[in-house]
């Protein structure tokens, strides 16, 4: 598995497969935060391929090299319409709604990576 970066991985990759996923600004923390625990999930959830997540406005795209690590994705997100296209092998659209926020922290352990930490002072 290696994360990689936007641009790169659509150079690289044809026909991958895509999550976009639609942050309600109501129930979700930023955006920013969002994008940090989605590339945690995929850490968390294994996925062997390669794969590339942005976000853009109110929305994060997540895209997967294997099929396998976009179906655990869909999995977790629950989309609501999935479909093929010619630029992608498949694409699913999900809302990041109060239910899969709660799936996102079971997942990760209740433990977010962007939380502030003290900072280690030796004595």
């Amino acid at each position: 598995m290696a994360r990689m970066d936007w641009e790169d991985f659509q150079r690289d990759h044809h026909r991958p497969h895509l999550l976009v996923v639609s942050v309600e600004p109501t129930t979700a923390p930023e955006l920013p935060v969002v994008k940090a625990d989605v590339e945690r999930l995929a850490v968390r959830l294994g996925a062997i391929g390669n794969y590339a997540i942005k976000a853009e406005g109110i929305t994060v795209y997540a895209a997967f090299e294997d099929n396998g690590d976009a179906e655990r994705f869909a999995e977790v997100f629950r989309p609501k319409q999935i479909t093929r296209e010619s630029e992608w092998a498949s694409k699913a659209w999900a809302r990041m709604d109060g239910a899969a926020l709660q799936r996102i922290a079971d997942i990760l352990g209740g433990v977010r990576l962007t939380t502030k930490r003290r900072r280690f002072s030796p004595r």
